[in-house]
């Protein structure tokens, strides 16, 4: 048998040293990925009989000791998948850290390339740097084809039929259901999308949808028109009185540490490091400049202050495990603020207000319709070989988004574990938490201390519920997708 205490607490041990290692690898701080040897000195945590034993446990249990035992359960078993790929995990990562790729004359490391491509106004030079980061990938597909196929074969290992029924066990979400959900919003909103797609990259780039790359809709998104507004040496200011409007003074939280340093070598994408909850949590932002800088800057301060705030005295579990959806809702909720007229009339004055507004929904039905199907192609992915994916991937991505997919992407643009449908399930939650919050607290509800007050309870629970218990309390029955697309066609109509 085995002692949960115990292994909880050796749990949070080894959280804290890969939580560390991510930290400084993706912060530019340092070139090399070791992962290797953290999950060596912590190997007994990851044995298939403690596994398969904690399985048999949580089968037994009820109440409190059965929802620990079930996110410990998520937590080794995705964990132990990690260390079956940890060399090949430790080989991609620090490829992707330290190669570099060349534009004309110059040589950019492979990650700042990504922000350089977002910013880039020549279509013709973004399209060079387009081309030298697909190089790139094409070659750290070699170790994310065995990566993938290693996953697959211990997910099988553990007794699961794949890799899908391996996660719609642990997470104890239905990715069929949700995947029917995102199809049935797909299709409701595929005119008005490809009606507002098509009218925003005539009007911005002269050419056709169907013409459309992957670095075209990048450089889109950024949104470089709209940068006067979100004044870059002011975002931090910014999010520093947003929070003060709650009663959260980001300068005097010792916690919470900010880190927005460009590093040739840090990650493009956004991330918090909850190393320790609650009392050591690191929000990272590769600043790219105006409106991206600003929605980045507030998703992970989403984050950043639901973990800062997590009870300490929470069991371990709670503190770190359960579903993600439920942290990515509350990072969606202080990311919207900057598609909130109420929060632009009281933080940015924007003289274009119209134009911003149905570029910011556009892109966020850009994104609702990307990830859904993101989902549908990692259900493909994980049920069959990969002879075929790079097509699948392709397929998939341009029925619903409309515009030129590469295949070499296939592997990369996965996470793993689907984390697409816990963005699925919060960008759901997230909308209606933002419901209830106009509903009791008015609709500057960011500027009101009972307000904030409500959220910092709702935080200090950490995880420890999921993002359907979370809806509940709230009023509504279940996760309910149709309030996301009444927002977006009532914005457009």
């Amino acid at each position: 048998m085995f002692d949960l205490d115990s292994v909880a607490k050796e749990m949070e041990h080894f959280h804290r040293e890969k939580e560390s290692e991510f930290y400084l690898n993706w912060s530019g701080l340092k070139e090399e990925m070791n992962l290797s040897s953290i999950y060596e000195k912590h190997r007994h945590l990851f044995k298939e009989d403690l596994i398969l034993n904690i399985k048999a446990e949580r089968q037994r249990a009820f109440g409190d000791r059965e929802r620990r035992l079930g996110y410990l359960q998520q937590f080794l078993v995705s964990n132990y998948l990690e260390m079956a790929v940890k060399e090949l995990t430790d080989k991609f990562e620090t490829m992707e850290a330290q190669e570099n790729v060349r534009v004309d004359s110059e040589e950019i490391p492979f990650r700042l390339a990504a922000v350089k491509m977002a910013n880039e106004p020549d279509r013709t030079v973004r399209g060079r740097i387009y081309a030298a980061r697909n190089s790139v990938i094409e070659r750290i597909n070699v170790i994310l084809q065995d990566r993938v196929g290693k996953l697959h074969k211990t997910a099988r290992k553990l007794g699961y039929e794949d890799y899908v029924a391996l996660y719609r066990d642990i997470k104890r979400i239905d990715l069929h259901g949700l995947e029917q959900a995102m199809r049935d919003f797909i299709n409701r909103t595929d005119r008005l999308y490809t009606k507002m797609m098509r009218e925003f990259v005539r009007t911005r780039l002269g050419i056709g949808l169907e013409a459309v790359e992957k670095h075209d809709v990048s450089y889109l998104f950024r949104g470089r028109e709209f940068d006067r507004y979100f004044k870059r040496e002011e975002m931090v200011e910014t999010l520093k009185r947003t929070l003060n409007g709650i009663g959260i003074k980001l300068g005097e939280q010792k916690n919470v540490d900010l880190d927005t340093a460009e590093r040739p070598k840090k990650s493009p994408r956004a991330f918090v490091a909850a190393i320790k909850v609650p009392d050591d949590v690191k929000l990272v932002v590769m600043p790219v400049g105006g409106y991206d800088d600003y929605t980045t800057l507030f998703h992970e301060a989403g984050h950043a202050e639901h973990f800062g705030s997590v009870d300490p005295r929470l069991e371990v579990e709670y503190k770190y495990l359960g579903d993600s959806s439920v942290t990515e809702s509350f990072a969606f909720l202080f990311e919207y603020l900057v598609h909130d007229e109420n929060w632009l009339a009281t933080f940015i004055r924007i003289d274009r207000l119209d134009e911003y507004l149905d570029f910011a929904f556009l892109n966020k039905l850009f994104f609702l319709r990307r990830y859904g199907a993101k989902l549908s192609y990692e259900l493909k992915l994980h049920r069959n070989s990969l002879e075929g994916m790079d097509e699948a991937y392709k397929t998939t991505l341009e029925e619903a988004l409309k515009f030129i997919h590469p295949r070499s992407h296939y592997l990369s643009d996965v996470d793993d574990g689907f984390y697409c449908a816990q963005y699925l399930r919060a960008w759901t939650l997230e909308t209606q938490l933002r419901a209830f919050l106009k509903d009791r607290f008015g609709e500057k509800w960011f500027n009101s201390l009972d307000a904030g007050r409500f959220l910092k309870d709702l935080w200090s629970k950490g995880q420890k519920y999921d993002a359907v218990e979370i809806a509940q309390t709230l009023g509504y029955e279940r996760l309910d997708s149709t309030m996301l697309a009444r927002e977006i066609e009532q914005h457009f109509c």
